[in-house]
């Protein structure tokens, strides 16, 4: 991920910081300095009720507040309507704006207004009272003379708090006022309970350990008992032990704890998973706070870990459990299911029977069978005899509306109605249950099941005489505790799926006994419920990405899902980068996306098959005529060169190449020499003399551009390649105001449905092609994406527009290229032959870590909605050491692949790398396979696996790293790993050195430290 500030796709850092300052003097004009404003507060009305009802105002200019750095008092014009006539401007390059003694009566959530002027889309950064850190994006204003309001939820203490406004080092917007409101009182997040059992810290009963103690408190802190536990720092914990409930469920833990500087805890119920928690800290090391989070309890007795996690972490005084929930719900009859009657009619296609009956239907193949109970709405499906989900219905929200297939008032299935079908799935059915009520959308559920298929499809239609729309459609949804029950309860695990690979996201195996903060854990597009234990497990996800964005909310306890929801419609701004909701589709008739819901006995293989009926419905993309199809072996330049590419170091890198790796380091005799962002350091002529260098001797040139993104702030500049036709405040992505987008990465998201747009793509991709380009790299694909409002009408959705924009990509480059997709979502996934599986690694042994954890969940992309998933670049110089520079080869000949350098060929000690660790013939074969290897384990939460296996023909490999910079000694269960027999024994050939050594039932390997080894194993029955 390369973030650049260029208007093209370079620009100066002088000339970016002139503009920059230029902008702003223009923008904010700098006034006489202000008297000081009096009277800060308005008189709020009396009474506890009074203070939510009427606004509590304070004005920026007041003389009790703190301005730093370069903000000040300026004037307002008096046509903007700033009340006092004034407001605080300047708030830039590390300034802040401190409204101190807001003073409240009563403590609880508040909403704030936010009055303030911006004529760009400018971030804040605000805390309260000292504590954590937020950023708000308010959208930009009409002009830098028009006020906007901007309203946030935030929580207060009685009486006196300070709200500080930050610029973070960029640019915020001016401030005229704040208004605040009383939302909800007693506290915020869970709510703070009236009432609880409190147990403190320094209790007898209590465990403490490593250098954790009981100390005193100061008298004016006002810790309960003058006591608090300190010292949870280097691998210390405190254990309330005797926590006790009457009943088990959900409950409001409150902790009070000092820290003087931010610092976070985990916290751990019973022998549950810990979760991480960030305190924010307190004024100074003598004032309490208190931090509230929901916890699920056990009837009886409990045990409440705080640990540092080898950190350092909160003094704790007490804690406080109240009551607030229970730990999931039963709203229907989903155990009467099968309650359908006698069976009225039964017909058979192929091996699969569809039966009507009294009250319902059967659906079944040789593998699962579908029950729809036609009194309830309701729906239940067995795999192998044994039911795994029930209580499945389907939803959709029309506007205020929402619609309930359980709700309506007839749930009609006809046996005449089902169709045969026969696609890419294979051969099967369509059936149809169609939902009605008077006034009402029909709702239909359409189910599709194949022959030789362990899965379903599921889709949802609305149909009505009138044009509707609606930005939320769930064709699968199930409301009922122990809904989803697997049936296996070794390891339940949930796999939670990032939209794309920005920003260093991860994947997640999460316990599936997470109950509480479920929007924090919603997958994109698909999911695994599964047992690492046993393996099995239930994969369910989208198949169809033309429309929606797909997301799956899920909640369980007990070793079951209480709740899940796979529905179109999901924006985040952690996840799919969106600030607005998600798009509309409207018409007489909606469609939701289609959702595969299979059972497999080992999930691994199931996200395999989720792989292949993506596959199914849009293939990879092929390659072109001269477009070689096997993996990407060469070298790209960010690593080595970032911004400082140049003419003489490309040439450089050809000749190195041809020298002294190309020989061994090459696929097929294909070696690609990729010039990534920065290339037009280099004048057009050196770009054509450079291809000319490269195909001299003997390889292929590769290319690099961002074809969703201006990395500028010029909205007059013209688009290259329209004639002066366009600027990019034309192509940019706006929101329904007509206000740019926020920035993301840095950049603008340009619309790909726009004109301009597509004639920039043209301009510059048929030059990479006259040039003689035969590999690009596009970048930042995800602004794409992005929901707005789009120049084609027909386009209402982000992922309308990635296909277009996408579709128009492939039709530009006519099949002559390789086309590597870098920054990206993980669907659509048809216009690349690759796709990097996680963001930017810069060779270290900290990012190999991480580009493994997407491989750990994410390997079953590569040759099934991929040619290859590319594990970025090998800068084998940043790895700080020989053992994690090879481990950085192994992670990426392991990982589908894109086999590419990134080294400075100039530096001796890069070159040294180089030469012994991409020559090595075994290591680079495997590479080449263009296979990826799967985990062994799947219970790492966000972590990476650390053992990697794969069965090539008769040929077993298997990867072991250690991700720790001290030695470490791995033992690996051969009968797990490979499937084999306990009996049979095993050689295994370490391909870097070719030493040899047998091993039966177990293989231990011991590592040093950042060290990995990669063998060839044959088995011997």
């Amino acid at each position: 991920m390369k973030r650049s500030y260029r208007l093209w796709s370079r620009k100066g850092m002088v000339l970016m910081l002139a503009f920059m300052l230029f902008v702003l003097t223009a923008a904010v004009m700098p006034g006489p300095s202000a008297e000081n404003a009096g009277g800060s507060l308005a008189e709020a009305a009396e009474g506890e009720n009074a203070q939510a009802a009427e606004a509590i105002t304070y004005e920026a200019e007041s003389p009790g507040n703190t301005l730093s750095g370069k903000a000040e008092i300026k004037a307002c014009q008096p046509s903007t309507g700033c009340s006092g006539g004034q407001m605080v401007g300047g708030l830039w390059g590390g300034s802040s704006l401190t409204f101190n003694g807001v003073n409240v009566t009563e403590a609880g959530v508040y909403t704030m207004t936010v009055h303030y002027i911006s004529g760009d889309p400018r971030p804040f950064q605000l805390t309260v009272n000292g504590g954590g850190t937020d950023t708000y994006n308010p959208p930009a204003t009409a002009d830098w003379e028009t006020l906007g309001a901007y309203e946030l939820q935030l929580e207060l203490q009685a009486g006196d708090n300070a709200l500080k406004f930050d610029d973070g080092g960029g640019y915020s917007p001016d401030i005229d006022r704040i208004e605040l409101r009383l939302s909800e009182p007693g506290g915020g997040g869970p709510g703070e309970p009236e009432e609880g059992s409190v147990y403190e810290a320094e209790s007898s009963a209590n465990l403490l350990t490593g250098n954790a103690s009981i100390s005193a408190c100061q008298t004016a802190t006002g810790c309960s008992g003058g006591l608090k536990v300190g010292n949870l720092w280097g691998g210390s914990t405190l254990q309330f032990r005797e926590v006790t409930v009457e009943q088990a469920g959900v409950y409001t833990l409150s902790v009070y704890y000092l820290s003087g500087d931010p610092r976070p805890v985990s916290i751990a119920v019973n022998d549950g998973e810990s979760e991480n928690y960030a305190f924010p800290k307190t004024a100074d090391w003598d004032t309490l706070g208190v931090f509230r989070v929901e916890v699920l309890l056990q009837e009886g007795t409990n045990a409440i870990t705080f640990d540092d996690d080898g950190g350092w972490s909160p003094d704790i005084d007490k804690i406080e459990v109240a009551a607030s929930g229970d730990g999931g719900e039963d709203p229907g009859p989903v155990d009467n299911i099968g309650l359908i009657g006698d069976a009225v009619r039964s017909d058979k296609f192929g091996s699969i029977r569809v039966t009507e009956h009294e009250q319902g239907a059967v659906f079944a193949t040789s593998s699962y069978a579908v029950t729809f109970n036609t009194e309830s709405g309701l729906s239940a499906i067995a795999w192998d005899g044994k039911t795994l989900i029930k209580g499945a219905y389907a939803s959709a929200q029309l506007g205020d509306q929402l619609l309930d297939s359980r709700k309506y008032d007839e749930h009609l299935f006809n046996l005449r109605d089902v169709m045969r079908i026969k696609d890419n799935h294979g051969k099967g059915v369509r059936v149809t249950v169609e939902n009605r009520s008077e006034g009402l959308p029909v709702m239909k559920q359409i189910y599709q099941l194949y022959e030789d298929q362990p899965y379903f499809l599921m889709s949802q239609e609305l149909v009505s005489e009138t044009s509707i729309r609606s930005n939320d459609m769930a064709p699968f949804a199930v409301h009922a505790k122990g809904g989803v029950d697997l049936g296996s309860y070794g390891d339940n695990r949930v796999l939670i799926t990032p939209f794309d690979n920005d920003m260093w996201s991860r994947y997640q195996s999460r316990t599936i006994n997470t109950s509480l903060n479920s929007d924090n854990y919603i997958s994109s597009e698909m999911t695994a419920v599964y047992d690492n234990v046993s393996r099995s497990g239930l994969i369910i996800g989208s198949v169809t990405h033309d429309v929606w964005k797909t997301g799956i909310y899920w909640s369980g306890s007990n070793d079951r899902l209480n709740k899940l929801k796979v529905y179109g419609g999901f924006t985040s701004v952690t996840s799919t980068h969106d600030t607005i909701e998600h798009g509309y589709v409207e018409g007489k008739t909606l469609k939701s996306p289609q959702i595969m819901v299979g059972y497999y006995d080992d999930y691994r293989d199931g996200l395999e098959g989720y792989g292949e009926a993506n596959a199914a419905v849009a293939p990879p993309l092929a390659f072109g005529k001269g477009v070689p199809s096997g993996v990407p072996v060469g070298w790209n330049s960010w690593g080595a060169y970032d911004s400082s590419l140049s003419y003489d170091k490309v040439v450089a890198v050809s000749d190195f190449f041809k020298a002294n790796l190309q020989q061994t380091f090459n696929n097929k005799g294909t070696v690609y020499i990729n010039m990534d962002s920065y290339w037009d350091n280099l004048t057009d002529q050196q770009l054509r003399d450079a291809v000319k260098v490269i195909r001299k001797n003997g390889q292929k040139a590769g290319i690099y551009y961002g074809p969703f993104v201006y990395w500028g702030d010029n909205m007059a500049q013209p688009v290259e390649g329209t004639n002066g036709q366009y600027t990019y405040g034309d192509i940019i992505l706006r929101d329904e105001a007509g206000n740019p987008l926020p920035k993301v990465d840095g950049a603008y998201a340009i619309d790909p449905t726009h004109p301009g747009s597509k004639m920039r793509v043209e301009h510059i991709f048929q030059r990479f092609l006259d040039y003689g380009f035969e590999y690009i790299k596009i970048d930042f694909l995800s602004h794409g994406s992005f929901e707005g409002v789009h120049y084609d009408p027909n386009v209402t959705t982000g992922i309308q527009a990635y296909n277009e924009g996408m579709a128009h990509i492939n039709q530009t480059l006519k099949g002559r290229m390789f086309i590597s997709a870098s920054i990206a979502p993980l669907f659509p996934s048809q216009y690349a032959h690759a796709r990097r599986i996680s963001c930017d690694i810069d060779g270290s042994l900290a990012r190999t870590e991480y580009q493994l954890n997407n491989l750990t969940y994410g390997w079953w992309q590569n040759g099934t909605i991929y040619r290859y998933t590319d594990p970025d670049y090998m800068t084998l110089i940043k790895g700080g050491s020989y053992n994690a520079a090879q481990s950085r080869v192994n992670a990426a000949a392991i990982s589908g692949t894109v086999f590419m350098s990134s080294d400075d060929v100039s530096n001796p000690e890069a070159q040294d790398l180089m030469k012994a660790l991409l020559t090595n013939r075994d290591v680079n074969e495997i590479a080449v396979l263009g296979e990826a290897f799967r985990p062994v384990e799947g219970n790492t939460g966000t972590a990476a696996a650390d053992v990697f296996v794969l069965q090539h023909k008769k040929d077993y490999y298997v990867a072991v790293f250690n991700y720790e910079q001290v030695p470490a000694s791995k033992t690996i269960d051969l009968t797990r790993a490979f499937g084999i027999s306990a009996s049979a024994k095993a050689e295994l050939t370490d391909v870097w050195t070719g030493s040899k050594t047998e091993a039966k039932q177990t293989l231990t390997v011991a590592l040093e430290a950042g060290q990995s080894k990669l063998f060839k194993v044959k088995v011997k029955k």
